[in-house]
């Protein structure tokens, strides 16, 4: 049941939806002064994603990140009040044909985002275009961050957390993901953004055993270096890849 028109808590009046997830839906409120807030709804027993999220948030200040601002307990379940990231999902946005030097840019903050979150032991674990809001002023900051956490947190059982375009390979195998894994699904944006297309397509299955086994395609065009670059974010072993966004920063070709 859609939230858009009510008043919840007497103060957030909420307007229409911004986007729904697997698990939550975020909706566009305002306050009495007219303030704008993303309010992220989660269904009742979820409480423990929610939390989840907000101690990420909690630990995080990067003018890259959205910011986390409070949870809230509503009639309709549990919730977290967000700042409102103006803007569309970089999906969207690349559907504007920006070209190569803006789609780069945004690209390099979503690197920049990474680094604040890995600097603080923390990694995504869900990169993909649909967790980059990017502004009219191309400004990105990466959202969501309720499958977030330790970097390799100890699971009691293999567990796959992530989105099957962008599952880098120990992800695939239930394996708990370090930073190494974040820049894997970034290397697979980074992948999208220049040639169009994912790495590995097809059946859930191909695109598994893709991650796997399978090296990514060449790109056309790319000089030696900017090749080279996305190949190690899409090393099969999370030791051939950049330890950490800040690393993959430093050494950025493009």
């Amino acid at each position: 049941m859609s939230l858009a028109g009510k008043t919840l808590l007497r103060r957030y009046r909420v307007v229409r939806p911004l986007g729904r997830g697997a698990l939550a839906t975020v909706y566009l409120a305002f306050d009495p002064f007219g303030a704008p807030y993303a309010l992220k709804v989660f269904p009742r027993g979820a409480g423990g994603r929610r939390d989840r999220e907000l101690w990420v948030g909690r630990r995080l200040a990067h003018p890259n990140l959205n910011p986390v601002l409070a949870p809230l307990d509503l009639e309709e379940g549990p919730a977290l009040l967000l700042a409102y990231a103006p803007g569309e999902e970089l999906g969207r946005w690349t559907l504007r044909r920006p070209g190569r030097g803006r789609a780069l840019r945004v690209f390099h903050q979503l690197l920049a985002a990474l680094a604040h979150m890995h600097g603080r032991g923390l990694v995504h674990r869900d990169v993909k275009p649909e967790n980059v809001i990017v502004a009219g002023t191309d400004e990105a900051r990466l959202v969501d961050f309720d499958l977030s956490g330790p970097a390799l947190e100890a699971f009691k059982r293999p567990l796959r957390v992530g989105t099957l375009p962008y599952l880098a390979p120990e992800q695939v195998l239930g394996r708990s993901p370090g930073p190494e894994a974040d820049l894997y699904a970034a290397g697979v944006v980074l992948y999208w953004l220049l040639s169009g297309e994912h790495p590995f397509v097809g059946e859930p299955e191909e695109v598994l055993l893709g991650h796997l086994r399978q090296p990514a395609p060449p790109i056309p065009g790319l000089a030696p270096r900017e090749q080279a670059y996305l190949e190690r974010l899409l090393a099969k072993s999370p030791k051939e890849r950049f330890p950490s966004a800040k690393e993959a920063l430093e050494a950025f070709p493009f």
